[in-house]
Parts: C-alpha cells; structure tokens; sequence
C-alpha cells in the first residue's frame, strides 16, 4: 500500500470543526484509492484562534503537531506558531517511516520550504497545494510596495524555494497554480482544481434543515455568507441596506458567519436601522439550506484583496441562485461573466452594488436563468467527489516518473 503524508498546518478541518473542508475531502480521495494517509497538521485550530479537540474521530490517521496559540491573522504570535511547526516538521519527517509522497499547504511559505527540501534530499515527490499567494496576499497590511518587499523579504525567499522543490503543483485558481512557474522558468506539472464543495453534503443540508428556516413568501433575501474579516467587504452591504429599506420593505440582507469584526458590522447596523439580519457561525449543513432559500448571493470582497475563487464559491454556486461578484480577481470576474451565473460590480462601490441588486430584484426570470447557470457549473467544476480526482492523478503521475 502506497503512503502519502498530507501537510496542512492551517487549512486541515474535520467536518465537525468549523473551517472549511478541502483537505480532509483530499485526503479522503486518497484514502478511497487505497492509499494509507497521515495528515500532519497543527494542534493550534487557525479559524476559531483555539487549540484542537484532538478526541474527535476521524477517518484518518491524524498527527497533531503541538504549537504555540495566537489571536490575530497577521502577528508575531502566529509567526512563532509557524516556525514552531517548522521545527517539529523536521523532527517528524527525519524519524518517521518513508512516504511514497508528500502533499503540502502553502502558506504558510516557511513550512513549505522545509518540507520541500526534505523531499528533495530524500527524492520523495513532492506536491505544493497553493491555498494563497504570501507575500502579495501581504499588499492589504503595508502598500508601500518598497516597504513591502524589505518587510515580507523572508517570505519571497521561502515561497521560491518552495516552488524550486516542487515536482508538481496545485492551486485552486489558474493565478495559483501558474506562480510556481513565475520566477523560476520550470515547467512542471500542474492542476487547477477549484475548492469546490461536497455536493451531496451541501443538498442533504438544504433537504435538512429546510423545514426549519422561516421565510415569508413576499420576502427577498440577499445573502453573504462567510468570514467576518478585513478581507471581506459588509459595510458597502450595510449601506445598501440602508438605502433599500427605504423602497423595499421586505428585502432582508442576511449576513451568515463569524471573524475579527463581527461586533463591529453588527454595531454598524444598527445605527443604520436597516434589514440585516446577523446570523453569526452557522453549521455548514444549515447555511447551505439558508443559501437555498435566498434569492440573490454576494460575494463581497475589499478592492485590495487578493482573494481569488474562495471557499464559498462552490457553496453559492450550489444553491442555484444568482451571484454578485465584487471581486477584483480578473479570472473569477471572467468567469461570472463567461459560464452566466452573475453580474460583476466594482468593489466598495454602493452605487454600482445598488444597480445591480436592482436588476436582479426586478427581473425574476434572469434570477431563474443564472440560477440554473451556477448550478450547472456547480456540479460539473465543484464537486469535489468529481474534480478531486485530478489531484489524485497528478500526484500518481509525479509518483511514477
């Protein structure tokens, strides 16, 4: 039986913690093609900022990583958290038993680079999973760009050394998968895998839970779901709240989700005096059911964002229902506009947003069209049971060059 290690410090949830799925569905897509699969990832849960319940069962052979506690994304705290799993990876992989492979996060790029030459001094394929681009995710906290570069130097230099190692790459963005290539002139394999969702979950949620979320016929939801943080854009939504409520009475902007500034939107809100409802951390089966009932959804994102095709795209696209892309990510805008299932606005634009909600609240029979649209692309590009079979396929490959 071939083994492979998956090494997720901070992208590893189990079903039952509150992050988002995609490396336990990936190790389980190994798993079910025979593999024996260890996930080594950190005691230190990232999404809820506490340490794990390590009594939870799963599936999989789960090596916890005991590291150091922090609060905030961006801070020295998280810094030695990461250095501390960069020690202990070292120590685990020179006195463990051989991986056949080893499937790798990134960020963060410092544990990237470590297991990228343990790999290569020990010629075990090594395959890089790009989760997000450091340091130009890094141009949302110093704009400076002179600044930037002396500050995030150490970054730069570890995300290289991770790609130099690299025999293969994914990335849940083309942007992603094509910047191992950027700076090196390597031409390696690579797979654009978007993270997608677990269909057949996301519709046992909404067939579910249902029954149990009131809506009255006559109202119209618009709907966000996901982090509460500086990279997501809720005051713009709060604002169109605002003005909405004056012509629509029972248009409600539901705000699904947790983060660093849930309190403050939820204060902001109220000294508008508008329909937006605060849900709060919802369980993943009963926002796909929320996301069933709404009839407009809204990926709200900040003009300076890096973000890209997101965790909650297959979620939105699976509800069948029309999407407003805010996103300054050129392949995801091309995209909406391309496959049909939204309409693009610029970011942090009220005006625009306005315009375009309004359009969709007045026309009925386009909400239906791109409904159907983004549910086509929701089961023939994210589903995961279907499109995480290329990661299995790229990595057999690299495995038996």
């Amino acid at each position: 039986m071939k083994k492979i290690a998956i090494i997720s410090s901070q992208y590893f949830w189990l079903p039952e913690e509150s992050g988002p799925t995609r490396f336990a569905s990936i190790a389980k897509t190994f798993q079910d093609a025979g593999y024996d699969v260890d996930v080594i990832t950190s005691s230190f849960e990232h999404h809820e900022k506490r340490q794990r319940n390590k009594e939870l069962t799963s599936p999989f052979h789960i090596i916890y990583l005991d590291c150091t506690s922090y609060k905030r994304n961006v801070g020295i705290l998280r810094e030695i958290s990461n250095i501390v799993f960069v020690r202990k990876i070292r120590h685990f992989l020179k006195t463990s038993k051989r991986y056949d492979a080893i499937y790798c996060s990134v960020p963060p790029n410092n544990i990237g680079a470590a297991v990228g030459k343990y790999c290569h001094e020990n010629q075990i394929p090594f395959i890089v999973d790009v989760e997000d681009l450091w340091p130009e995710a890094m141009s949302m906290i110093i704009k400076n760009r002179t600044v930037s570069k002396i500050i995030f130097h150490k970054y730069q230099a570890d995300a290289e050394k991770t790609y130099e190692y690299a025999n293969a790459v994914t990335g849940t963005s083309e942007e992603y998968s094509l910047r191992a290539m950027k700076n090196n002139k390597r031409n390696i394999p690579y797979r654009t895998v978007y993270v997608g969702n677990d269909l057949e979950r996301f519709d046992k949620g909404v067939k579910q839970f249902s029954p149990e979320i009131k809506k009255n016929e006559n109202e119209l939801w618009i709907t966000y779901a996901g982090s509460l943080g500086v990279s997501y854009d809720i005051i713009t939504l709060i604002r169109c709240a605002q003005e909405l409520s004056n012509r629509y009475a029972d248009v409600i902007f539901q705000i699904l989700g947790s983060g660093p500034r849930y309190e403050e939107f939820l204060e902001i809100s109220k000294e508008k005096a508008c329909n937006v409802r605060f849900w709060g951390y919802v369980k993943y089966e009963k926002m796909a059911a929320v996301l069933a009932k709404s009839d407009i959804l809204i990926n709200s994102v900040v003009k300076n964002s890096s973000a890209g095709i997101i965790n909650k795209i297959g979620d939105y696209l699976a509800a069948e229902k029309p999407m407003i892309n805010t996103g300054s990510n050129g392949e995801f805008r091309n995209k909406v506009k391309n496959d049909g299932f939204g309409l693009n606005v610029e970011a942090e634009n009220t005006s625009e947003l306005m315009e375009a909600i309004e359009i969709l609240i007045d026309d009925e029979d386009l909400r239906r069209k791109m409904g159907r649209s983004a549910r086509y692309i929701a089961e023939t590009q994210f589903d995961r049971k279907k499109t995480y079979k290329n990661i299995l396929e790229l990595t057999e490959l690299v495995m038996n060059q």
